[in-house]
Protein backbone atom coordinates (compact mmCIF):
# COMPACT_ATOMS: atom_id res chain seq x y z
CA UNK A 1 0.00 0.00 0.00
CA UNK A 2 1.51 3.33 -0.96
CA UNK A 3 1.34 6.57 1.01
CA UNK A 4 -1.00 9.37 -0.12
CA UNK A 5 0.33 11.69 -2.81
CA UNK A 6 0.49 14.55 -0.33
CA UNK A 7 2.83 12.57 1.96
CA UNK A 8 5.73 12.05 -0.39
CA UNK A 9 6.89 15.40 -1.70
CA UNK A 10 7.33 15.46 -5.45
CA UNK A 11 10.40 17.51 -6.27
CA UNK A 12 8.38 19.64 -8.74
CA UNK A 13 5.79 20.63 -6.12
CA UNK A 14 8.48 21.57 -3.62
CA UNK A 15 10.36 23.48 -6.28
CA UNK A 16 7.17 25.42 -7.02
CA UNK A 17 6.74 26.24 -3.33
CA UNK A 18 10.34 27.36 -3.10
CA UNK A 19 10.23 29.37 -6.32
CA UNK A 20 7.01 31.02 -5.26
CA UNK A 21 8.54 32.35 -2.13
CA UNK A 22 11.86 33.22 -3.71
CA UNK A 23 14.22 30.62 -2.32
CA UNK A 24 15.98 27.42 -3.24
CA UNK A 25 14.96 24.27 -1.39
CA UNK A 26 18.29 23.54 0.23
CA UNK A 27 18.52 24.43 3.91
CA UNK A 28 16.06 26.39 6.03
CA UNK A 29 16.18 29.87 4.53
CA UNK A 30 13.62 32.51 5.37
CA UNK A 31 11.37 33.52 2.52
CA UNK A 32 12.45 36.64 0.69
CA UNK A 33 9.55 39.00 0.20
CA UNK A 34 9.00 40.65 -3.15
CA UNK A 35 10.35 44.19 -3.46
CA UNK A 36 6.81 45.47 -4.07
CA UNK A 37 4.67 46.34 -1.08
CA UNK A 38 2.93 43.27 0.34
CA UNK A 39 -0.76 42.85 -0.40
CA UNK A 40 -3.02 43.57 2.55
CA UNK A 41 -5.52 41.07 3.89
CA UNK A 42 -8.94 41.49 2.30
CA UNK A 43 -12.51 40.53 3.18
CA UNK A 44 -14.46 38.04 1.07
CA UNK A 45 -18.11 37.19 1.67
CA UNK A 46 -20.49 34.60 0.27
CA UNK A 47 -24.17 34.29 0.96
CA UNK A 48 -27.37 32.51 0.11
CA UNK A 49 -29.59 35.59 0.17
CA UNK A 50 -30.49 35.06 3.83
CA UNK A 51 -27.11 34.89 5.57
CA UNK A 52 -23.68 36.26 4.80
CA UNK A 53 -20.47 34.32 5.57
CA UNK A 54 -17.37 36.56 5.59
CA UNK A 55 -13.69 35.87 6.14
CA UNK A 56 -10.38 37.76 6.12
CA UNK A 57 -8.24 36.33 3.30
CA UNK A 58 -4.58 36.38 2.30
CA UNK A 59 -3.12 34.42 -0.63
CA UNK A 60 0.42 34.12 -1.94
CA UNK A 61 1.13 33.09 -5.52
CA UNK A 62 4.25 31.92 -7.31
CA UNK A 63 5.90 34.76 -9.19
CA UNK A 64 7.18 32.23 -11.70
CA UNK A 65 3.96 30.50 -12.73
CA UNK A 66 1.19 32.33 -10.81
CA UNK A 67 0.15 29.13 -8.98
CA UNK A 68 -1.25 29.38 -5.47
CA UNK A 69 1.36 28.66 -2.79
CA UNK A 70 -0.70 29.29 0.35
CA UNK A 71 -4.18 30.53 1.10
CA UNK A 72 -5.31 31.66 4.54
CA UNK A 73 -8.84 32.51 5.66
CA UNK A 74 -9.68 33.77 9.14
CA UNK A 75 -13.33 33.65 10.15
CA UNK A 76 -15.67 33.01 13.03
CA UNK A 77 -16.25 29.26 13.31
CA UNK A 78 -19.57 27.52 13.85
CA UNK A 79 -19.07 27.55 17.61
CA UNK A 80 -18.31 31.32 17.59
CA UNK A 81 -14.58 30.65 18.04
CA UNK A 82 -12.20 32.34 15.57
CA UNK A 83 -10.58 29.89 13.13
CA UNK A 84 -7.71 30.23 10.65
CA UNK A 85 -8.01 27.90 7.66
CA UNK A 86 -4.87 27.14 5.64
CA UNK A 87 -4.59 25.60 2.20
CA UNK A 88 -1.07 24.35 1.49
CA UNK A 89 0.28 22.68 -1.64
CA UNK A 90 0.44 18.94 -2.12
CA UNK A 91 3.85 17.44 -1.50
CA UNK A 92 4.45 18.50 2.08
CA UNK A 93 5.54 15.96 4.70
CA UNK A 94 2.45 15.06 6.72
CA UNK A 95 4.49 13.41 9.47
CA UNK A 96 5.82 16.85 10.44
CA UNK A 97 3.50 19.47 11.95
CA UNK A 98 2.87 22.80 10.26
CA UNK A 99 4.47 25.52 12.38
CA UNK A 100 3.00 29.00 12.79
CA UNK A 101 4.94 31.84 14.34
CA UNK A 102 4.24 35.58 14.41
CA UNK A 103 7.44 37.64 14.30
CA UNK A 104 9.64 36.59 17.26
CA UNK A 105 6.81 35.01 19.29
CA UNK A 106 6.93 31.29 20.17
CA UNK A 107 5.85 28.90 17.43
CA UNK A 108 2.73 26.79 17.56
CA UNK A 109 2.44 23.40 15.85
CA UNK A 110 -0.59 21.96 14.09
CA UNK A 111 -1.27 18.82 12.06
CA UNK A 112 -2.69 18.79 8.55
CA UNK A 113 -6.25 17.48 8.67
CA UNK A 114 -6.68 16.28 5.09
CA UNK A 115 -5.34 16.54 1.57
CA UNK A 116 -7.50 16.78 -1.54
CA UNK A 117 -6.77 17.52 -5.18
CA UNK A 118 -6.54 21.25 -4.35
CA UNK A 119 -3.98 20.88 -1.57
CA UNK A 120 -3.48 20.02 2.09
CA UNK A 121 -5.89 21.66 4.53
CA UNK A 122 -5.98 22.48 8.21
CA UNK A 123 -8.06 24.64 10.51
CA UNK A 124 -6.33 26.30 13.45
CA UNK A 125 -8.26 27.74 16.39
CA UNK A 126 -7.30 31.42 16.71
CA UNK A 127 -6.94 31.46 20.46
CA UNK A 128 -5.71 34.57 22.27
CA UNK A 129 -2.04 34.91 22.12
CA UNK A 130 -2.00 33.87 18.42
CA UNK A 131 -4.93 36.12 17.42
CA UNK A 132 -3.54 39.08 19.38
CA UNK A 133 -0.07 38.69 17.86
CA UNK A 134 -1.54 38.41 14.34
CA UNK A 135 -3.35 41.71 14.93
CA UNK A 136 -0.17 43.53 15.99
CA UNK A 137 2.53 41.56 14.16
CA UNK A 138 4.08 42.10 10.76
CA UNK A 139 4.72 38.55 9.51
CA UNK A 140 3.13 35.14 10.05
CA UNK A 141 5.87 32.58 9.46
CA UNK A 142 4.42 29.30 8.17
CA UNK A 143 6.88 26.40 8.12
CA UNK A 144 6.20 23.13 6.32
CA UNK A 145 8.62 20.30 5.66
CA UNK A 146 9.61 18.38 2.55
CA UNK A 147 10.00 14.58 2.31
CA UNK A 148 13.51 14.76 3.80
CA UNK A 149 12.26 16.88 6.72
CA UNK A 150 13.91 20.05 5.43
CA UNK A 151 11.89 23.10 6.44
CA UNK A 152 10.32 25.38 3.86
CA UNK A 153 9.46 28.79 5.33
CA UNK A 154 6.67 30.93 3.92
CA UNK A 155 6.40 34.49 5.23
CA UNK A 156 2.82 35.76 5.11
CA UNK A 157 2.44 39.53 5.56
CA UNK A 158 -0.04 40.52 8.26
CA UNK A 159 -0.67 43.96 6.79
CA UNK A 160 -4.33 44.79 7.37
CA UNK A 161 -5.15 41.55 9.20
CA UNK A 162 -6.78 43.22 12.23
CA UNK A 163 -9.18 45.50 10.30
CA UNK A 164 -10.06 42.74 7.80
CA UNK A 165 -10.74 40.22 10.56
CA UNK A 166 -12.86 42.73 12.50
CA UNK A 167 -14.91 43.56 9.41
CA UNK A 168 -15.34 39.87 8.48
CA UNK A 169 -16.51 38.85 11.95
CA UNK A 170 -19.00 41.66 12.66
Amino acid sequence: MSAPACFHAPRRALALIAAAVGLAVTAAPAVAQDQAAPAAWRVECTGDGKTLDCRAVQQLFSQENKQLVISLAARMGNDKVPVLGLQLPLGINLAEPVQLKVDAKPEEKFTVQTCTNIGCLLNVPLKEPLLASMRTGTTLKVTVFDATKRPINIDVPLLGFGPAFDKATK
